[in-house]
């Protein structure tokens, strides 16, 4: 068989968020370390979409570095999008990062571009308080 040229993909910037955490329960199971982080706000801000966390709407389920959140978010227009993000958190120097791949649900309609995209990012973790950015990519 020939082979063929692997196509290259490309990234466009679509936003970056803060989510803004309200604690921190670390739970040591028999089989698994777990950790929840309710989330408690943030913002959305960029190119493509602008608009805010809803505090309470959600947290992130960590077990075993890694990460499986769900949360509301609020377009500026007001429309509701819900936001699944999944991926991995890790430490290096004492500095946590995450790769993640996020996947919304929305209405049909001006936002609804974000359920048929594919989406990367990464972000990284910051104390005081306690919060993440992420900076989150389309796949073109």
């Amino acid at each position: 068989m020939a082979q063929q040229e692997v196509p290259v993909i490309n990234l466009r910037h679509a936003f970056s968020m803060r989510i803004n955490n309200s604690g921190r329960i670390e739970f040591e199971g028999a089989m698994r370390k777990s950790v929840f982080e309710p989330v408690s706000g943030g913002e959305i801000w960029g190119p493509r979409l602008q608009g805010r966390v809803v505090p309470q709407s959600g947290a992130d389920y960590a077990t075993n570095e890694l990460t499986d959140a769900h949360m509301m978010l609020q377009a500026a227009d007001g429309t509701w999008i819900h936001m699944n993000l999944l991926g991995f958190e890790h430490a290096d120097n004492g500095e946590a990062y995450f790769r993640v791949a996020p996947y919304f649900d929305t209405p049909r309609g001006t936002h609804e571009w974000l359920s048929k995209t594919v989406f990367v990012g990464k972000g990284e973790r910051h104390q005081n308080p306690s919060h993440c950015i992420l900076h989150i990519h389309e796949v073109l």
